[in-house]
């Protein structure tokens, strides 16, 4: 039950946030969608660190004990160029914190994606978010 409430609280925080800046017009969260029917959405969180930006992955419903490879790539989701354009630290469980020597423009500039898929099968993709 605490996990249902905790994905549940998750995904009405990105609902409201996602995609939108801080009132100080820095930290941008993303609404990542659940693909190939693992229910697994979340969000995306950039937040600047000068020219370096710490990325923070959470999706609800990932299997337990499940390590899932995450990047950036060249998007949107829905037509993701399957090269890796920046790898991030592996989810497990659904987390990921990444710090990236990236400043947040570079990130919010290009029509990325970032992009969750299961460990050993990178066609199957479980979750993505649109970065724009």
């Amino acid at each position: 039950m605490k996990r249902f409430l905790a994905a549940a609280a998750l995904l009405c925080a990105a609902a409201l946030l996602a995609p939108q800046a801080d009132a100080a017009g820095g930290q941008r969260v993303f609404f990542m969608a659940a693909q190939n029917g693992s229910g697994e959405n979340g969000s995306v969180v950039l937040t600047p660190l000068g020219d370096q930006t710490r990325v923070v992955i959470n999706v609800a419903n990932a299997p337990e004990a499940a390590i899932q490879l995450v990047h950036f790539h060249i998007g949107p989701c829905a037509r993701l160029d399957a090269k890796v354009l920046y790898p991030l630290r592996d989810a497990v469980d659904g987390s990921s914190t990444t710090v990236l020597k990236l400043p947040i423009a570079t990130l919010l500039s290009g029509g990325f994606a970032v992009n969750m898929h299961q460990m050993g099968k990178p066609t199957v993709y479980t979750s993505c978010a649109d970065i724009k």
